[in-house]
This record gives structure tokens, C-alpha cells and sequence, in this order.
């Protein structure tokens, strides 16, 4: 980066972000856990040096949870064919740290310390790295100028700038392009990002290739962990629809469309996983239903209390990838609240997905709409009516399943591609 950017950084963003941190961690859990985590990082980096001395270093970075799924298969992939290096993946966010799986591959869990100059400095003085890796978004410039300086090749993996991203607007631009020209490699998820990057970055001699996004990789890696875990079946028959990860704004849009349906399909199941299953959520599901004069059960009394319910509502985390593997449509949540959540997981289970208007967050939505794997609706009607279609044409039904999973299929290998490029490269 220009010295002007990062005086600017480190003079003015870094002092005011810290204060700010400090004052919000009073009020907010997850950040007074960040800042007591991080005070262990020099032990662990001590401790972890004293056994790996002679061992080549790679850091992988990613935010939090979802950016370490990605970086997963890229880790597998790294240690298969050099298991004599040592990965450290670090995270920003608590959640990311605490709640992301300790792999075999993976040598140390630790927090990224907070991107002042002296503590980056002294992070990678003290851990040595070969080769920075960073997934998909969060660049941390002292980190990447630092790398720089000691000339440690930086990289960016599975890159995403959306057309109209906050990064492609005046000023703001200016910083950003000054960042992702400090990197060494950039490989993005597709074409379209690839463009992105390059509008942002201009006439650089850095290398930046299109290799895919290591989230399909993973998404099918999860799916054959999660069929292993064989959570009992919830319907012996039926048309079974599932919503995952609803929130109350799609609920709203939905739940008209399901009551009409269930009353004119006996063969109709239903399958609710709200996005927080906490009790009052439930009990408003609960509510909702038994109103328009259907029973629900939640999943964890299902076993206790089996009868004709219809509609099972899932009160636990964790297991939704899996139900997937037991639906025949999915409904996938946050598209009426502004962000789709994940549709990669549905799909691979070789299901139909259906959302509402907000999708353009996720590149697997618009291309499961191209393929005809999905479709998007606004409102009640519209949801209504696909699940009539697909209910009473079912030829139409197992061509939108079939495309579905084709684009899973059709986008695997983005792990072996970006694998081999970082270890080919120097």
C-alpha cells in the first residue's frame, strides 16, 4: 500500500476501530471473548515455534466459520501433497475460533491479533510464515504490507467483488484498490468476479485467475459426512418440503402458500428449520399453524409423541445440511429479509431450490436459476403455485432436481485448481 494509506490507516482508522471495540465489547459477548482470546496468541505462537521450528509455515486466514468451510478442502488438499508443512488457520470473529471443527490438518487454531502495525509485525516475526493465504473477503493491510516487506507471498482465494460492491465506489475504491494491488495472487470464483478484480486494481503485475469457489468442494464433502450421521427419518412417505433457515420475513410470504397447499395435498409433509430456533420462535410456528387448524411437533418429541402431524418443526442447530438428504423442495431463507442464505446444500442433496426476491448475494442462486435447478418468487402466489407444479408434474419436478445438482457437479475442483496454483507458485 501507498505510505499515504497507511498513515491514514494506522494514524486515524486503527486508534478510533480500537476505541470503538473496546466500548461496544462492554455490551456485546462475542467481542469481550475476541479480546480476552487474543491475549493468548503469543503463548500459543511460542509454544507452537518450539515444536515446529524447522517446519514451513503456511497461514490461512479467514473471518469466521463460513470462510474456514472454504478454506477446508484447500487446507485437505495442501497437507495430502506436503504433509511436511505446518497450517495455522486463524480467525477474526469468536464464533469462527470457538465453533469451527479442529481438523487433523490444521497445526494451531489461533486469533489474528488487531491489525496495528507493531502487532502485526510482531505476529509474523514470531510465526514465520512461508505464505499467506486469505478466503474470499477480509484483507488486513498492516498484515499484507508487512508480508510485503519481508517478502512473503500473499494470496486471496475464492475472491468475490460483486458488481456495485462499496469497493468499486469513489474514494473508498481508492483504498481498496491500493489493498488488493498489494497482494500477490488473487484467484477468483469466476469469470464475472475476475472482471471485478481487475476493474479494482487496474494495470497490476499481480496474477489473478479464475479457479472457482472451494465451497462446492466442500459442500459435497459435508454431505457425505452428513449422511453418515443418519438422523432418524422424519416422513415414511409423502412430498416432503423443507424451509431452511427461515426467518419471520419469509415466513410471512410462505406459510399463507403452505396452509393452501396442505389443504388441497394430503401427500404434502413439511419440514421447518428456522434460522434461530429459539422458544418463542417456535411457539409462534406453533401458533401460526394451529390456527389454520394444523398440528405441528417438534423434532426433538417426535419420537415421543409420533402421530399424523404434518408439519415438524426442527428445534435444534447442526443438522440441516442433513435434512436436506430427507426433503424433495427446499425453500431456502433470507431472501425476504435482503440475504439469501445457503443454497449450495439443498443442492447438493439434488433437490429443487425455491427463494424470494434478495438473491444476488449468492452467485449459486443465480446459477441454479439458469440451470433451472431454482426458482424465485416474490410473493405467496408465486410459491404456490411452484409447489402445485412440481406436486401434480413430476416430470417437471425430477429436470428441476436433475439440474440442481448438475450445477454442483459441473462446478467441482476449484480446491485441486487453487492447491495446486499455491504451491506452484513462488
Amino acid at each position: 500500500m501507498t505510505f499515504f494509506w497507511l498513515i491514514l490507516y494506522n494514524a486515524i482508522f486503527i486508534p478510533l476501530a480500537y476505541l470503538v471495540l473496546i466500548i461496544w465489547a462492554q455490551f456485546d459477548t462475542k467481542l469481550r471473548d475476541g479480546i480476552t482470546g487474543r491475549k493468548t496468541i503469543w503463548l500459543k505462537l511460542e509454544e507452537f515455534r518450539r515444536h515446529s521450528a524447522n517446519h514451513t509455515v503456511f497461514l490461512i486466514h479467514s473471518a469466521s466459520l463460513g470462510e474456514f468451510e472454504q478454506a477446508k478442502p484447500v487446507i485437505r488438499g495442501l497437507k495430502a501433497i506436503r504433509p511436511d508443512i505446518e497450517i495455522v488457520a486463524s480467525f477474526t470473529s469468536p464464533s469462527g475460533f470457538k465453533n469451527a471443527e479442529r481438523i487433523r490438518e490444521v497445526a494451531l487454531f489461533t486469533y489474528l491479533p488487531f491489525d496495528s502495525f507493531l502487532n502485526s509485525r510482531r505476529f509474523i516475526q514470531r510465526l514465520r510464515p512461508a505464505k499467506i493465504i486469505f478466503v474470499t473477503y477480509e484483507l488486513w493491510p498492516n498484515l499484507i504490507h508487512l508480508a510485503q516487506r519481508y517478502r512473503i507471498p500473499t494470496y486471496l482465494i475464492s475472491a468475490r467483488i460483486r458488481e456495485g460492491s462499496t469497493k468499486l465506489k469513489p474514494v473508498i475504491r481508492t483504498f481498496f484498490s491500493e489493498l488488493y494491488r498489494s497482494l500477490n495472487y488473487i484467484y477468483a470464483i469466476s469469470d464475472e468476479h475476475k472482471k471485478s478484480v481487475l476493474k479494482l486494481i487496474g494495470s497490476v503485475n499481480i496474477t489473478v485467475l479464475t479457479l472457482g469457489d472451494t465451497r462446492y468442494d466442500q459442500v459435497i464433502q459435508r454431505s457425505r459426512e452428513m449422511i453418515y450421521k443418519k438422523i432418524p427419518k422424519i416422513f415414511d412417505d409423502g412430498f416432503v418440503f423443507i424451509a431452511g433457515s427461515l426467518w419471520p420475513q419469509d415466513a410471512r410470504h410462505l406459510l399463507p402458500a403452505l396452509y393452501r397447499t396442505l389443504r388441497e395435498y394430503r401427500q404434502l409433509k413439511i419440514i421447518i428449520a428456522p434460522h434461530e430456533p429459539v422458544e418463542y420462535v417456535l411457539e409462534e410456528f406453533e401458533d401460526a399453524f394451529l390456527t389454520e387448524g394444523f398440528e405441528t411437533v417438534r423434532l426433538s418429541q417426535r419420537e415421543a409423541t409420533p402421530g399424523l402431524q404434518r408439519v415438524v418443526l426442527v428445534d435444534r442447530v447442526g443438522i440441516l445440511a442433513e435434512l436436506y438428504h430427507q426433503a424433495h423442495l427446499a425453500f431456502v431463507g433470507g431472501s425476504f429479509r435482503g440475504s439469501i442464505h445457503n443454497v449450495m446444500e439443498p443442492a447438493v442433496a439434488g433437490l429443487p431450490v425455491l427463494f424470494g426476491p434478495t438473491y444476488t448475494n449468492s452467485q449459486e442462486a443465480k446459477l441454479l436459476l439458469e440451470a433451472g435447478g431454482a426458482r424465485c418468487c416474490d410473493n405467496e402466489v408465486c410459491i404456490y403455485e411452484v409447489l402445485c407444479n412440481f406436486l401434480t408434474h413430476p416430470e417437471e419436478y425430477q429436470q428441476a432436481a436433475l439440474s440442481s445438482r448438475q450445477v454442483i457437479l459441473e462446478n467441482m475442483g476449484a480446491s485441486a485448481r487453487t492447491v495446486k496454483e499455491i504451491l506452484e507458485s513462488t
